[in-house]
């Protein structure tokens, strides 16, 4: 079966024939005219063949092209055929029908591409021939792109390459065509780049005789050129070219398309750099320095480059060339007229192409007639260049390495900004395609494409910047951040001056400098910071470096400026400075978050099994250790650096293996350059310590500080330096020699004096040392010399200086010259020619000194002998060509130039090395750094801004800012934010009778408040002065009435329900005065006044409705039931923040005192487990608030209900129990008049605490406080003198005492201290005359059996049978204490009477410690209770005051005791009769009691 592929080349080989055989130059040709004719006769013997074949695949590729190739190349064809020889190749590669494993495909491919670029026809029309040349262009994208593209040769793809160029730079074509070749070459830059990592470096040698046939020239030829030079196609056509005599054809802008026969290359009349692709001769010169393989300026002859240390600067190896030399871009129109002889005809050419140049220009001749076949060049330094030409039936090698290096150069070179040949639209087009090349492939890793890159690229690129063309402005943004997002660490210094331009751009206040470009340039900085840990790569390079300036500080400080607003309207950079700001608040807590996150994954793990790697603390971690976990050694980053060591810090676990800091190598990437780890200097590991970086810093400082002083007087800067410890005393100066080399901003013209000072010999000899002159010629070393500080003008001082360089020089370079005299003459007739050359002063007097007047000035000077005049030759022109340049004296192109070789200076030496950080390394230190003008950023921006969209922008990053304060425990950041959201939800500027409405309407408000609280609920751990604000805020909220009922109700002992409120109404008599006058003013007021009297409005009702639903969300309650989870210094400080609430004249009142103590006695309840770590708080609170009350209030009143709530919750606590009871002598400590005030509150709260916790109630002390309150509030009874006496020594001003500190009264004191406990010692305190011993009263009594009560009871008592003896008792036990009771409430002594009588009815809480007290108590209640008080005190509350009769019955025993007859129905008399029926029972009880014990 014969193959289809056969069948569709026949097919298209008919469709050509019948084309060409259709053209009217064969329309009247006979068959044997046909057979004659070579193009009909290679299409007839094609026929043969593939009749005689099944398989396509018999034949080389080559035969069935051929035929094609050659109406292609034939000039006699019109565009429609040449248009069909092509679409049928397109055909073919697109069918696939090429093998690319055949053996003779790399020939077929290598003949269509010479033929497609060098593709002829006879003009037609320019609609027609632009259909010809859109067809070779999609013929030329077919090829490279189709997988037989990789077998073209280097040369092929510059062909084609510089094909699509020509096209799409020639404005004479429709811009169709032009946009098409544009597509192609970002399609074929595309291919060829992501390809690149394919490819090996070459060795440098073989690339630097390659790269002499890939010359891709752009610009124009000089118009001097005397040698252009045309021929055809290396492959010479099959068929004779027979041209007629023809008229010249117009072209699309009214031009001549006109053939050339005699160089048999007719062509398009287009700006082009290149004759044609076989051209004999090069089009322009290159110069010695382009060859020489040396990195130089635009206008650079030959000098020494540190970065050819490391860079593939090998002979042929070039970046630049000289501005004559132009370089790929559209000429002014060449000669088309050269030549014997010429002949018009109707013929056109797409000649296209670049050509393949075989450069080699004499070093001696820099015309324009230097030939290609001239001698081999021998460059300065002895390097031979021979010719290399690829010779006929040589093996094609499929393209690599330099043709793409070549692409590269020539898109470099294209983006010059000052080369007159590039216009807008070939920078442009440089530009589009150096970002497809940097999108499509690492071109770091290829270090002949870095050595560009660092040098032309950058300095065009940063050129363009200064360009008021937004596109290329835009376009030159776009390729720098793909630089310096993939290569940064080969590009420390370049990358330096590019955020300095962009900063410069953004600060300017030119009014031409457009706001487009400021706002380009703030995207590009916000587009760099949010690169992954590139922020904190600024930092550590740039802020860390000894040399740099403070990037990341300036840049900070100027986004934050550039977030406000001067008018106050909210632009476009004000939010992209936010956003920059944001950026790292954004990072930082992504990387706590994963680290919160893998905490609890390694902790979940450790479970299970123990993990072999440390787990990073959570949100909650001490910042100390929080520090040294965040500054590079995060979880996530430990795990891929196993081994690191952070010296001055925490280690990570042995078992990850190696330490020290080779372990980064993975980690931080150094390029190409992996081999060893690349540590700056300055540095003491690859991820430094953050101490050490705060010392570097801080030595950075001190060194910006003497640099200032050295430039103003040099010896005072150095005295400085070594009193700061940063110079050694005495001076070194070897040391100081090093400093001078390395700091560049230092005064060059104070090195110079100071080095050349005849006191510092020494130190001239070790600063000369610090060059390194070896391989460099005379005057390079020079250069490199007299660079380094400003040459003085004085005779003797150039000698010294110079003798010191020529010395040196010789060390570095041998003898090449016959002694020292001759070295040093040479070099100081090279500063003379640089001053005659260059110094307009002396160019206005002489003319400058030409090559021959220098030789002759050196003529017998090298030992009575010649230098060698090549080499005098050589420097004439060096220095010609580029001055030594002295920066203070120069600006504009010469001062950039200068600048720019020290930077690449730099870049070379190991101060360039780029540290590359793993992600969430320095967090915190970048966090301290930013979050002060963010803060204030977000704070400006949330005020004036009314786009929802920005404010929740705003929002989120107080809250981020938030969650990373928490993580690394920064409380004065937390504090801060707080504040600043406080001071948004208008709660605190407000009055009281607006804020609801006011905050109800107010949407920025309620979502500051909701935030508020948010972050005190979930990050309180960390607030500490924000609490105050919170507070106040709370405060606003109460005294608005805006707080949940669950907030503002508290338990109260005498309410019924249980439960009051805070916010009391007003008293009745106020209340109807208030009425009266609110009616008396409705009456007198009309319309809208009398509406707004009435109550608020629908407007007002909503505003508190939604109020109060915000505050809701808000839940503030919830800062109360979780203050449990607070830590402990947190909790103090919330408590301090209430404890602060004290009532005055000015800012709080009794109520808002009230709100506060109220949420403080709830929180310790809350944290009842730890409660004695904040007990001593509460209780001085607490007696400052009783003790120092002169006068009853409110406030009192809810100060000592809290005091006994709290001793009835935390009484079961046994290691607080005795605190808080001791705590209860507050209550006596009261003056007795504002005790008495609330006796109906104590006396209700204490019978609470007795019933519910009576039974955790064992010591004396303590019973004894007990009792004494119960006769206090019951009976009236005064508290203990001795009390009394410290409180008033306390008052007002000597503070609280403690729990300790508080006087105790027990029995066991003296009786002035003890109270009023034993009957004996009331006896006392009454005069009577004896006193019986307590164990003989007590026995008596026991053995008994009755209770005596009264003397008539003892005188008619009998004694028992258990009697040990008849002797009668005397009365010592009469009812009657006879002590001064005060005014009491008869409630109160009901309430107090239930609880004596609660203790006694039970026998386990009748102890000997208590006995006595209980017994003391009962008598005093009994007194009170007794007829003659009861009607004395009713009496007294009688409106009528008149008094009762007395009861003569003093002693009646109670017993029997009947209410006088003359006591009115009353309160009174219904309390006495309870208390009648209450205390025999009380006394039975502890009769029986007494029996158990």
């Amino acid at each position: 079966m014969v193959d289809k592929n056969i069948y569709i080349i026949q097919g298209e080989i008919n469709i050509v024939v019948g084309a060409i055989k259709r053209n009217a130059r064969w329309s009247t040709h006979t068959p044997l005219d046909e057979e004659r004719d070579p193009l009909l006769h290679s299409f007839g013997h094609l026929k043969e063949v593939l009749n005689s074949i099944t398989e396509l695949s018999e034949i080389e590729p080559n035969v069935f092209l051929r035929p094609f190739l050659e109406v292609i190349r034939s000039e006699d064809t019109t565009g429609p055929i040449t248009g069909l020889a092509l679409t049928s190749v397109n055909k073919f590669l697109s069918y696939a029908l090429i093998d690319p494993t055949h053996e003779g495909t790399a020939e077929g491919m290598e003949n269509m591409a010479d033929a497609v670029t060098h593709a002829r026809f006879v003009g037609t029309d320019p609609a027609s021939d632009e259909v010809v040349l859109m067809k070779i262009l999609q013929v030329l994208r077919t090829l490279l792109l189709t997988p037989v593209g990789a077998h073209l040769t280097n040369e092929s793809v510059c062909e084609i390459m510089q094909s699509c160029f020509r096209i799409c730079f020639e404005m004479r074509l429709s811009e169709l065509l032009r946009k098409s070749a544009e597509h192609t070459l970002v399609d074929m830059v595309q291919l060829l780049f992501t390809r690149l990592p394919q490819f090996k470096e070459e060795p440098k040698n073989y690339v630097g005789t390659n790269m002499k046939k890939l010359k891709m020239r752009a610009g124009g030829m000089s118009d001097s050129s005397k040698w252009k030079k045309q021929k055809r196609s290396p492959r010479p056509p099959r068929h004779m070219t027979k041209v007629t005599p023809g008229s010249e054809l117009p072209t699309p802008n009214g031009t001549t398309l006109s053939s050339n026969l005699t160089g048999g290359m007719p062509f398009i009349d287009v700006p082009t750099p290149i004759s044609s692709a076989s051209s004999e001769a090069a089009s322009a010169v290159v110069s010695p320095s382009t060859d020489s393989g040396l990195e130089f300026s635009s206008q650079t002859t030959s000098k020494e480059d540190l970065t050819d240390l490391e860079q593939p600067g090998s002979p042929g190896y070039s970046t630049a060339t000289e501005p004559g030399s132009s370089e790929l871009g559209v000429p002014e129109q060449p000669d088309l007229q050269e030549g014997t002889h010429v002949e018009k005809s109707q013929s056109a050419s797409v000649e296209s192409i670049p050509e393949v140049l075989e450069e080699c220009t004499s070093p001696a001749d820099h015309s324009d007639s230097a030939s290609v076949h001239d001698m081999d060049y021998v460059n300065p330094r002895g390097v031979r260049f021979t010719q290399s030409s690829q010779k006929e039936g040589t093996a094609l090698v499929p393209y690599g390495l330099p043709c793409i290096r070549e692409l590269f150069r020539f898109l470099i070179s294209l983006t010059n900004p000052h080369d007159r040949h590039n216009s807008e639209v070939m920078i442009h087009m440089g530009l589009h395609l150096l970002t497809v090349a940097l999108e499509s492939a690492p071109v770091a890793q290829c270090q002949t494409l870095l050595g560009l890159i660092k040098d032309e690229m950058c300095r065009h690129l940063f050129q363009l910047l200064s360009i008021e063309r937004l596109n290329l402005y835009a376009a030159s943004l776009r390729v720098c951040f793909l630089l310096f997002e993939s290569m940064r660490e080969h590009l420390k210094f370049q990358m330096e001056m590019y955020i300095k331009k962009l900063m410069e751009i953004i600060t300017v206040e030119n009014p031409k400098m457009p706001y487009e470009m400021k706002e380009m340039a703030l995207e590009a900085i916000v587009q760099l910071w949010r690169i992954p840990s590139f922020v904190t790569e600024l930092y550590i390079n740039y802020d860390c470096d000894y040399y740099c300036s403070n990037l990341f500080e300036e840049l900070t400080k100027l986004l934050s400026k550039n977030a406000f607003p001067v008018s106050g309207q909210l632009y476009t950079t004000h939010l992209l400075s936010l956003d920059a700001l944001l950026t790292v608040i954004d990072s930082t807590e992504a990387h706590c978050q994963a680290k919160v996150l893998n905490s609890l994954t390694q902790q979940e793990k450790k479970e299970t099994a123990r993990p072999s790697c440390e787990i990073v603390d959570g949100t909650r971690e001490a910042s100390n250790t929080e520090r040294t976990a965040s500054d590079g050694k995060a979880v996530g980053m430990a795990s891929d650096i196993p081994g690191l060591h952070l010296p001055g810090g925490g280690r990570l676990p042995p078992e990850h293996g190696k330490s020290g800091c080779s372990d980064l190598e993975e980690a931080v990437d150094s390029g190409a350059d992996k081999k060893f780890a690349r540590k700056p200097p300055r540095f003491s590991c690859l991820l430094p310590d953050p101490r050490e970086l705060i010392e570097i810093k801080n030595k950075k400082k001190l060194l910006i500080t003497g640099t200032e002083q050295f430039n103003q007087k040099p010896k005072k800067g150095i005295q400085f330096l070594q009193e700061k410890g940063l110079l050694t005393i005495p001076m070194d100066n070897t040391e100081v020699a090093q400093w001078l080399r390395e700091n560049p901003r230092l005064d060059k013209k104070m090195i110079g004096e100071f080095v050349s000072d005849r006191k510092n010999i020494d130190l001239l000899e070790s600063f000369v040392s610090t060059f390194s002159f070896q391989g460099l010629r005379l005057d390079e070393a020079l250069r490199l010399y007299l660079e380094a500080f400003r040459l003085p003008g004085e005779a003797p001082v150039i000698q010294r200086l110079l003798e010191a360089f020529t010395e040196r020089w010789m060390n570095c370079n041998g003898s090449p010259f016959a002694n020292s005299d001759a070295c040093f003459s040479l070099a100081y007739a090279v500063i003379m020619l640089n001053t005659d050359q260059h110094n307009h002063n002396v160019r206005k007097q002489n003319a400058p000194m030409t090559l021959e007047e220098f030789r002759k000035n050196l003529k017998g000077v090298n030992g009575g002998k010649d230098f060698e005049q090549d080499i005098l030759e050589d420097m004439y022109h060096a220095i010609k060509n580029e001055e030594i340049v002295m920066p203070e004296e120069q600006t504009g192109l010469v001062r950039e130039n200068y600048v720019w070789n020290v930077l690449l200076h730099r870049g070379a030496t190991p101060e360039g090395i780029f540290l590359r950080v793993p992600t969430a390394s320095y967090d915190l230190d970048l966090f301290t750094m930013t979050w002060g003008p963010t803060i204030a950023a977000l704070s400006y921006v949330f005020d004036k801004s009314l786009e929802e969209t920005i404010i929740q922008k705003a929002i989120s990053g107080f809250r981020k800012c938030a969650m990373i304060s928490a993580h690394y425990g920064l409380s004065d950041v937390f504090d801060n934010l707080i504040i600043s959201l406080c001071k948004f939800t208008a709660l605190s500027s407000e009055s009281i009778e607006n804020l609801p409405s006011v905050f109800g309407s107010n949407p920025k408000a309620h979502i500051a408040a909701k935030t508020v609280f948010h972050l005190a609920h979930r990050h309180g751990d960390i607030l500490r002065e924000g609490w105050k604000n919170i507070m106040e805020a709370m405060l606003q909220l109460f005294r608005a009435q805006l707080l949940p009922k669950a907030m503002i109700e508290v338990e109260d002992f005498v309410d019924p329900n249980g439960k009051i409120s805070l916010q009391r109404e007003e008293t009745p008599s106020n209340r109807g005065e208030s009425t009266v006058l609110s009616f008396v003013s409705w009456l007198t007021l009309s319309g809208p006044e009398q509406s707004s009297v009435r109550g608020p409005s629908t407007e007002n009702q909503e505003a508190k409705r939604v109020a109060l639903e915000c505050i809701k969300q808000c839940d503030p309650e919830k800062m109360i039931t979780e203050s449990k989870f607070l830590q402990l210094e947190s909790l103090q400080e919330l408590m301090k923040a209430l404890v602060s609430v004290t009532p005055d004249e000015e800012t709080y009142d009794e109520e808002d005192a009230a709100f506060c103590l109220e949420m403080l006695l709830r929180i310790v309840l809350e944290n009842r487990d730890r409660v004695g770590c904040v007990w001593q708080t509460v209780r001085d609170h607490l007696y400052h608030l009783c003790v120092q009350a002169q006068d009853f209030c409110f406030l009192v009143e809810r100060a000592v209900v809290g005091l006994l709530r709290l001793a009835i919750r935390l009484l079961r606590r046994e290691e607080i129990s005795a605190q808080v009871l001791l705590s209860l002598r507050i209550l006596l400590l009261m003056k007795p008049s504002v005790l008495s005030r609330v006796s109906h509150q104590v006396a209700y709260g204490l019978h609470e605490l007795l019933k519910t916790n009576a039974a955790n109630i064992h010591s004396g002390d303590d019973w004894a406080t007990l009792f004494t309150l119960l006769e206090c509030i019951g009976s009236g009874v005064k508290p203990p003198a001795a009390l009394q006496a410290t409180a008033r020594a306390d008052a007002p001003d000597a503070g609280a005492q403690s729990d300790s500190e508080l006087p105790s009264y027990h029995q066991n004191d003296v009786s002035l201290d003890r109270g009023y406990t034993s009957d004996s010692e009331v006896y006392t305190d009454h005069g009577r005359p004896g006193k019986i011993h307590r164990s003989a009263t007590d026995a008596d009594v026991v053995n008994s059996g009755w209770l005596v009560v009264g003397k008539d009871d003892v005188d008619n008592s009998k004694p028992g049978p258990s009697r040990p003896g008849p002797s009668p008792l005397i009365n010592q036990y009469s009812l009657t204490v006879g002590l001064d009771l005060g005014p009491h409430d008869t409630k109160s002594l009901l309430k107090c009477v239930e609880s004596l009588s609660f203790i006694v009815r039970d026998a386990a809480h009748i102890t000997p410690d208590n006995f006595e007290l209980c017994v003391k108590t009962l008598r005093i209640f009994v007194e009170d209770a007794s007829p003659r008080r009861n009607v004395a005190r009713v009496t007294n509350m009688t409106a009528k005051g008149t008094a009762s009769r007395r009861n003569p019955k003093r002693d009646q025993c109670f017993a029997g005791l009947e209410p006088p007859a003359n006591m009115p129905l009353g309160a009174g008399r219904v309390m006495m009769m309870r208390t009648k029926a209450c205390l025999p029972a009380t006394i039975r009880c502890l009769y029986r009691s007494v029996r158990t014990c």
